[in-house]
Order: C-alpha cells, then structure tokens, then sequence
C-alpha cells in the first residue's frame, strides 16, 4: 500500500496530470450542445414583419430567382418568429432576411430534386436541422405529413418545440449515431452543413440514415468537395472558409495550387465538444465509400451556402433497413 501511494505521489506531479482537462467535466456536454439550456428566447420579428425592399437587398435574392408576387406567398404564410443569430447556429449574422431567404432556397431545391427523381415523399428528417431554418419551409409550404427534426444543440430543439409548428417532431441527437426512428420510415433526408463538420463516426452516420430510409427514398446532403477546394484559394473566400481553415491549420498555404487530398480530410479547429472540424471530401471518395451506402445520383456543385455542393443520393428500391 506504501508502494502504491508513492507512485501515486509521483504521478500527482506529473505535468498529464495537473494540465487541465481538455475534455467538458459532463459527457453528455462533450456530446452534445445545451442539454440543460432554459434561457428564455429573445425572438426577432417573423418574416411576414419585414419588408420586400429589405429583402430584395440579401446578396441571395437574385439566387433566389423568384417573382415578387411568388415571394411575397411564401413570406406573408410565415408569422414565426425568427430565432436570434446565436440561436441559429450562426446562420447570417445580422442579416435575418438573408437567413429566411436562405432557407427558402434550400427548401426549393430540395423541393426540385425530389420532382426531377419522381419522388413525392410522406415523410422527411432534416439531420442537423439547427433551429428550423428549412423545415419551418417544410411545415408551412409542404404537404408531407411525417416531419423529424434532430440536431444536436438541444437549444435549437427546445426553440422547434417552443414556436414551430407541432407537426414537427423534434430530436435532441448527441454525436454518437442514432436516431430514435423506425426502420425504414423516412422517404427524404436532409443534412445542411453537417458532414462538413463530422470528423469521427462518418460511416456509422451513413448507415444510421441509411437504416431509417425507406428502399427508393432520397437523401440530399451537403459537403465540401472539389470545387469547394478549387475556390478555397480565391479572395472572396479570406475572411470566410480559408480563415477557419488558417485557424486550424497555420500551414494551411502548403495546400495552394494542389489538388484536394484524396479521400476524406479533417482540419480540427479544438479538441473539445463534437463541433470541431471542418472536413473535405473528394468526389472520387464519395463515390467509391458513400457508394457503398447509396446509389449516388449526382454531385452538384455550389448547391448549398457559399461554396458547399450536394450529394444527391438514392436508397436501393430493394433495400431494408
């Protein structure tokens, strides 16, 4: 016993051992985000309260490539609130018109693909759903009956369930894959800036949405690939991705004029908590391992935010769970 109280004596010194913890102190706060959050919400107005002319000014309108009178549908159906910024996972900071009408687009698009692959779906889960940037587009414009939500800030769920609408079920998800869904339950799949940030468990993911799928039904989730790294370099994109990337990497230039690393690339920004990283995918990667998953339809290019692309993708028809 004396023995071991010395050696531990010596081990209390040791600088592993007096360095602080990089991990949170509670797990489920290394697994998740705002578990515990009650702090009333400071709601902006809805987005029937702002005008045309404001949003006519979001560098997305012309993106957005719809009539006035088309616009203006959409917009006076929507008396939601509007989360704040930081209870929107920073999405358009500053700018709520851009936020609403980002969505919006989103929505279209996914609304589109769904049209051009003959799929008219009774159900839909939005992975990464934030606070309900496009699925307050589904419950409003859509006429799927069966709408999930899971994110993995609890905040943004307590904000679905709070002001949404309550044919949205909303799911509080940690960083350890699973869905509480049935198998082969859902006909579409959405995830927005989600496999951007997975560094760990990819593929465990991958047959998590997999699983709930139904045989036919299509996923549309978005990455950063190819053209996303052709563009990194560009001036636009300094104060932006290349800025999170210089943060994470300060060797980062090492990368210039060569082309995207192969396979899958991770560039951890902190050790802490499961929203660490910014990660790139190489088209011929999603091909050759997403592949194994789904039948992959396409890739678009700049499909989503500022420089992300889109995999579209299939579920066998003769595919269970």
């Amino acid at each position: 016993m004396q023995f071991i109280r010395k050696i531990l004596s010596k081990l209390s010194n040791s600088p592993i051992l007096t360095t602080p913890p990089l991990r949170p102190l509670l797990w489920e706060d290394d697994i998740a985000r705002h578990n515990n959050s009650n702090a009333p919400f400071m709601n902006v107005m809805s987005p029937a309260e702002i005008e045309l002319s404001e949003y006519q000014k979001s560098y997305l309108w012309k993106v957005l490539n719809l009539s006035d009178e088309a616009f203006l549908r959409y917009r006076d159906a929507d008396t939601l609130p509007m989360p704040t910024t930081s209870d929107r996972e920073g999405y358009n900071r500053g700018a709520d018109r851009d936020y609403f009408v980002g969505g919006l687009i989103d929505f279209l698009y996914v609304q589109e693909v769904a049209t051009q692959y003959d799929l008219k779906p009774q159900s839909y889960l939005d992975f990464g759903c934030a606070s309900g940037r496009v699925l307050r587009q589904f419950a409003l414009h859509s006429k799927i009956p069966d709408l999930w939500g899971a994110d993995i800030n609890g905040r943004h769920i307590k904000f679905i369930q709070e002001h949404l609408p309550q044919s949205i079920k909303a799911i509080h998800n940690s960083a350890i894959p699973y869905f509480p869904v049935a198998d082969d339950r859902i006909d579409l799949v959405t995830a927005f800036s989600v496999f951007t940030h997975i560094d760990t468990f990819e593929s465990a993911w991958l047959a998590e949405i997999y699983r709930v799928m139904t045989p036919g039904a299509l996923c549309y989730l978005t990455i950063h690939n190819d053209d996303t790294w052709n563009n990194l370099w560009c001036e636009q994109e300094k104060e932006f991705l290349y800025a999170r990337l210089k943060y994470a990497d300060n060797n980062i230039e090492k990368h210039r004029d060569q082309p995207i690393p192969a396979g899958r690339t991770s560039f951890r920004d902190t050790q802490i908590g499961p929203y660490r990283a910014q990660t790139f995918h190489s088209n011929d990667y999603i091909y050759a391992n997403w592949g194994r998953f789904f039948d992959i339809l396409e890739i678009r290019p700049f499909a989503h935010g500022r420089n992300q692309a889109v995999v579209v993708a299939r579920k066998n028809r003769k595919a269970r769970g």
